[in-house]
């Protein structure tokens, strides 16, 4: 289904896909994501000024990543990590954020990372979940 609304699509003008464009915002309001996520527990390495943390991810998406520890952290604190996506044989170092900080994990948002980066990013979780995998 999802190829042939691609399909209709791209035979649209230009001015009809910005129409498709903002009807599609306006469902979406409140209830999604700007990127997809993965549920995904794959190994992580934290970087937080002199400590690494190892410790696993329970989701992961373009613009961020939520880690499983019970550590002491601060929001707005830099942290550089590398984690590895399953079935992805590249390994993944970027420079994140924390944003939150929960009893059972932290939520990381990526920062500096490129529009050709985040894209490629968000196309493996997208083939990901389109093939169904579940890396819980």
């Amino acid at each position: 289904m999802l190829d042939e609304i691609i399909n209709r699509v791209r035979n649209l003008t230009q001015d009809q896909q910005k129409e498709i464009l903002e009807i599609l915002k306006t469902w979406q309001i409140g209830k999604q994501r700007e990127y997809q996520r993965l549920k995904a527990k794959s190994d992580i390495d934290v970087e937080l000024g002199n400590r690494v943390i190892q410790t696993d991810t329970s989701d992961i998406s373009a613009s961020g990543i939520y880690i499983n520890t019970e550590g002491k952290f601060e929001t707005d604190k830099t942290v550089r990590i590398v984690f590895s996506i399953p079935g992805i044989d590249k390994s993944f170092k970027l420079k994140g954020i924390i944003v939150r900080v929960e009893k059972s994990g932290v939520a990381i948002q990526f920062e500096n990372i490129t529009p050709y980066f985040r894209k490629i990013l968000d196309n493996i979780i997208w083939e990901s979940n389109k093939q169904g995998n579940d890396f819980t």
